[in-house]
């Protein structure tokens, strides 16, 4: 369960665990609180059932928009009744709290996980808030990605939490000669800090006359970006991309990788970026980077919308193929820490212990 299927770091791992799952024979169904005129981003396999509780766009007043989620609810609650799983799993605050609400009283294990930092998270208002500190405890197991995140949700939620971050998707090698070229990967959101990497490549690109800047991603702040760029005239150095499925592709060719985010959850642009063998830079914000980075081992950690950190951390990597290999091949170790296969185990341990009496 989760809320769509569209281009987002939570729906990526939900479709990859989907598929993983379902690839050993699971029988899998993907449910969503959207409706099918949001097109999955996302592959999935044909051994999937895919099912869609919202039937159309909502549009209206609140009430409108509350009968429609007691509506999904109650769908939700019907498609449980009929295929008697052996666990529901939800990914995202207000799609777990709905899950739970919905399967309140059907005997069905309950796995949820919140997949930001709840301490950083203002996007969800007080009464889901609310909603929140009362359903969790009724969870069979809560998972989170860091440490940080799960002692905020044992602290208000009064229970347990496990601690699972995200695993490497599969990924090629990179096997191709890397651009003097930087990307960015992710939501085009004012969290993601993307308009002050723009000023800092605005800083360096008189130093680097050969270098470029591709933003990818697709998101509400494009219009400012897209004008901070036309300010700054660097039209013929920094492009929008927009959202790509190959973004490997990308990480491949690629000399280095910014991620300049005010917050996260667990950065998965980062992590693949790692994977790839990529030089990153990241805003070391709370929840998430640290746990990836070492600064000045396998990559460089700036604090939060430090500009000059920013310029500074950026033209040393531009001014150093050297530093970028060897940081970018230290890198690559997040493949075997968060290799997918050892991460899947420990979700399934939390999806389905062994029965009572059984050896762990």
């Amino acid at each position: 369960m989760t809320g769509s299927m569209s281009c987002g770091g939570a729906e990526r791992v939900m479709a990859d665990m989907a598929n993983y799952w379902a690839d050993r024979g699971w029988q899998v169904t993907l449910a969503t609180w959207s409706s099918p005129e949001l097109q999955d981003f996302y592959a999935l396999s044909q051994r999937i059932s895919r099912v869609w509780l919202q039937s159309g766009a909502r549009r209206g007043s609140d009430m409108s928009t509350f009968r429609s989620l007691v509506r999904q609810v109650l769908a939700l609650r019907g498609l449980v009744r009929e295929a008697k799983p052996d666990v529901v799993l939800s990914f995202i605050d207000v799609s777990n709290i709905l899950t739970l609400l919905a399967a309140m009283g059907l005997g069905v294990r309950v796995v949820i996980s919140e997949r930001t930092n709840p301490i950083l998270n203002d996007t969800i208002s007080g009464p889901w808030k609310l909603l929140r500190r009362l359903c969790y405890w009724r969870a069979e197991q809560v998972i989170a990605q860091t440490r940080d995140a799960a002692r905020w949700i044992e602290r208000r939620c009064h229970t347990p939490v496990e601690v699972i971050p995200n695993f490497l998707r599969a990924l090629p090698e990179p096997g191709v000669a890397r651009e003097h070229r930087i990307i960015a990967v992710g939501r085009l959101s004012k969290e993601k800090g993307f308009d002050i990497l723009v000023e800092a490549f605005a800083r360096v690109r008189a130093q680097f006359p050969d270098w470029h800047l591709s933003i990818i991603g697709a998101g509400p702040e494009k219009r400012s970006l897209a004008d901070q760029i036309t300010n700054l005239n660097l039209q013929t150095r920094v492009e929008l991309v927009g959202q790509v499925s190959n973004v490997e592709v990308w990480m491949a060719r690629a000399a280095m990788l910014v991620h300049p985010s005010r917050r996260e959850g667990f950065p998965n642009a980062v992590l693949e970026a790692m994977g790839m063998g990529v030089a990153v830079i990241c805003a070391d914000c709370r929840s998430g980077p640290s746990e990836l980075i070492a600064d000045g081992v396998n990559g460089r950690l700036v604090p939060v919308d430090d500009l000059e950190a920013l310029v500074l951390a950026m033209s040393q990597l531009m001014a150093d193929s050297k530093l970028r290999e060897r940081l970018g091949k230290e890198a690559t170790k997040v493949r075997q820490q968060f290799a997918q296969s050892e991460l899947m185990k420990r979700w399934e341990a939390c999806l389905l212990p062994p029965p009572a009496g059984e050896l762990q």
